[in-house]
């Protein structure tokens, strides 16, 4: 009796979870497409995805393209070594009308095997200079933080250091708050790929955030459903999470010691990518997989259309787990014109919207 008993709880428990993961999927989602204003197709990048955009005060964004993406899932072959090549562009929302321009790197590092992924900047003013943190997906397996320095006279980017360390293994993105120092997604435990196909089966809450500063790294947060977009407030008070697998955006108060406390979870029950943050009225904009299960179909054959949403977030000055919190979707897309959309970055009206291998979309924000 007690065995068929343990039998029964055990298959409930299997079957709540499948159906779970498949709800989760979106399988039972229907997109209707929207968008904010006359959209375009960016020009002078090679179709290579656009999977950040990160934007300074100025208005100049910063694109990463040709990620390595991790085997933990079916990829499509032509979206791998050799036929991939890492790059970053800029593209001057002052002058939309021009062509993103590939930027040379300068420097000391292994050039052939830089594949970025996430990307984030740091404006120092007393300094006067431009940094950019790039996460690459190097060739062997060991992510790493590559840090530059903006030339702008000769629209390069000239490389200062690499950083690795013991708990940056399965780096999604980076926010830098100082010149050598940040916070970073690790959006799962497992580097191999049957750990990582376990995790995104089983959808343990593995990823965690970390912090580097001074040569030291360690973990901050963790208990993260697939941890992928990471960002500050613009006051750097406050830190901003994204999980995929979760559909959650966490919110961080930062304690002097650099360490996070959690304040905030915000639900929004989609595929949450990278968030990017309007530094001058301090709204989240998020770049999401509104059903899951094509963005995995689109990995695994990029001729297949992958969802695409945007979502802004209004948080309000004060932030508490009650304070309310403004959502508005500005653009979705089922892979007609985006597909499989990974960040969106607004800068004055505008809009930028990168994929994980497709084209990149500018638009203009008439109404949101």
């Amino acid at each position: 009796m007690i065995r068929k008993i343990v039998i029964g709880v055990v298959l409930a428990v299997i079957v709540n979870h499948v159906a779970l993961l498949i709800y989760s999927m979106g399988f039972h989602k229907t997109i209707y497409k929207h968008q904010p204003g006359p959209c375009r197709y960016v020009t002078g990048l090679a179709d290579m995805g656009s999977e950040d955009i990160t934007v300074t005060s100025t208005g100049l964004a910063f694109i990463s393209s040709g990620e390595l993406s991790r085997q933990d899932m079916s990829i499509d072959p032509a979206r791998l070594p050799p036929h991939i090549k890492g790059r970053i562009y800029l593209f001057d929302f002052n002058n939309p009308e021009k062509d993103a321009v590939e930027l040379d790197l300068n420097g000391d590092f292994e050039r052939k095997h830089f594949y970025p992924h996430g990307i984030s900047i740091y404006e120092d003013s007393d300094l006067g200079e431009l940094r950019i943190f790039a996460v690459n997906h190097h060739i062997s397996g060991k992510d790493r933080i590559e840090i530059f320095k903006y030339d702008e006279k000769k629209r390069s980017l000239n490389h200062l250091k690499t950083v690795m360390g013991k708990t940056i293994y399965s780096v999604n993105d980076v926010v830098a708050v100082g010149p050598e120092s940040f916070y970073y997604t690790n959006d799962k435990y497992f580097v191999n790929k049957w750990g990582r196909v376990f995790e995104a089966m089983t959808r343990v809450a593995w990823g965690t955030v970390g912090f580097y500063d001074n040569g030291k790294d360690s973990i901050v947060a963790t208990g993260l459903c697939f941890a992928n977009g990471i960002n500050i407030s613009p006051d750097m008070r406050h830190v901003y999470v994204s999980t995929t697998f979760g559909g959650e955006v966490f919110v961080y108060e930062r304690k002097g010691d650099n360490s996070l406390k959690e304040i905030k979870q915000i639900k929004l029950y989609s595929g949450l990518d990278n968030i990017e943050v309007d530094m001058h009225t301090g709204d989240l904009w998020l770049g999401c997989h509104p059903v899951l299960h094509t963005l995995t179909e689109h990995m695994s054959n990029i001729s297949n259309p992958g969802g695409s949403q945007v979502l802004r977030l209004r948080l309000g000055e004060t932030v508490t787990q009650s304070s309310n919190v403004d959502i508005t979707e500005v653009f979705v897309d089922d892979g007609s014109i985006i597909n499989s959309q990974t960040v969106a970055s607004y800068y004055e009206g505008k809009l930028l919207i990168g994929t994980l291998f497709g084209k990149t979309a500018f638009c203009e924000v008439k109404h949101a």
